[in-house]
């Protein structure tokens, strides 16, 4: 190595915890909840979108323009020093001075992560973060915003809103965890046999259910389907397909939900309301649900609303497997 290599590569490395980073060697992969931790940390470090809707943490893009190299031998050892929180967090050996940048693990850590991408993977819980928009009643009265944290495992669902305590959560009849389709439940443990063949898919969920009370309630399960359970690619993009094709669904692209994240909207009139979902066409999974006045002079209350104006609105924030989830709260 000449001297000049030698000092580029103490300039890249003069962050807190190179040496550790260097020495790290390969390890055990990580927890879900340890990469979301990393990936917030550099994120945070980034900086956050900011609007009128919930917050959401920024997606990573490509950057087109060409930067001059000088601009970038000053970002280097912060970029140096974020990869490290994420490579230290991580438990792999990154090496920040080789070509590709690459994160190194073992294939079967590699397997597992790309497995927890798409799905459960061993994870025990599927966890989904949403921010909940309620219209009230009384026009006088602000509208009724919380954020909600739901765990769910085949054998139960426990939820916490905002800081509040965590609480068990009903499942009716049903022994373990379903997902509705109207009044047809879907198991968790019978996501993995259901056909990924469109027609199939929807004669299965519907069953012998029939009338525009069937698709309205076929539209909202697959809102649950998509937005709450461990469905893999494919069932989700079959998912997708029957959704778009309920008698009467209208398919707008490239609409952005109340947080600036674009979609696809799949509209759907039902009794004197209108519901939209948003769904992200790359990984399929729903980003918001909005209820709207279809009517004008619909009454709400003590107020009359014209017609497009907001009633409900759920926006998924994060959707994932999950390690652990916290005990329920003790009644008092």
């Amino acid at each position: 190595m000449t001297g000049q290599q030698d000092m580029n590569d103490r300039d890249l490395l003069d962050f807190p915890g190179a040496r550790r980073l260097r020495d790290a060697g390969k390890v055990a992969p990580p927890s879900a909840d340890a990469v979301a931790a990393a990936l917030a940390a550099v994120r945070s470090a980034a900086g956050r979108v900011e609007g009128d809707g919930p917050a959401v943490e920024l997606e990573w893009e490509p950057v087109d323009a060409v930067v001059p190299v000088r601009t970038w031998r000053r970002r280097l050892p912060v970029l140096a020093s974020a990869a490290a929180v994420v490579a230290v967090t991580l438990g792999v050996a990154f090496q920040p001075w080789s070509d590709s940048g690459d994160v190194h693990g073992s294939p079967a850590a590699e397997r597992t992560a790309v497995r927890e991408r798409t799905g459960t993977g061993t994870a025990p819980y599927w966890k989904v973060r949403t921010f909940h928009w309620n219209r009230t009643s009384d026009e006088t009265q602000k509208p009724d915003e919380s954020y909600e944290t739901v765990w769910l495992s085949r054998k139960d669902k426990r939820g916490q809103s905002g800081d509040g305590p965590v609480r068990e959560y009903s499942q009716g009849e049903v022994a373990g965890t379903a997902f509705w389709i109207d009044r047809n439940p879907i198991m968790w443990d019978e996501l993995e046999k259901l056909p990924t063949d469109p027609a199939a898919l929807r004669a299965r969920l519907l069953g012998k259910a029939t009338g525009e009370s069937a698709e309205e309630g076929l539209f909202n399960g697959i809102e649950e389907l998509l937005a709450q359970s461990p469905a893999e690619p494919q069932l989700r993009a079959a998912l997708f397909k029957v959704l778009t094709g309920i008698p009467g669904a209208r398919v707008t692209e490239r609409v952005k939900d109340s947080t600036g994240r674009a979609g696809t909207a799949v509209d759907l009139d039902a009794d004197t309301w209108r519901l939209r979902l948003i769904i992200d066409p790359g990984t399929f999974h729903t980003l918001e649900a909005v209820t709207t006045a279809r009517n004008d002079g619909l009454s709400w209350g003590k107020q009359k609303l014209r017609a497009g104006e907001l009633l409900l609105r759920t926006t998924y924030l994060s959707v994932g497997p999950a390690w652990e989830a916290p005990r329920p709260s003790p009644r008092t």
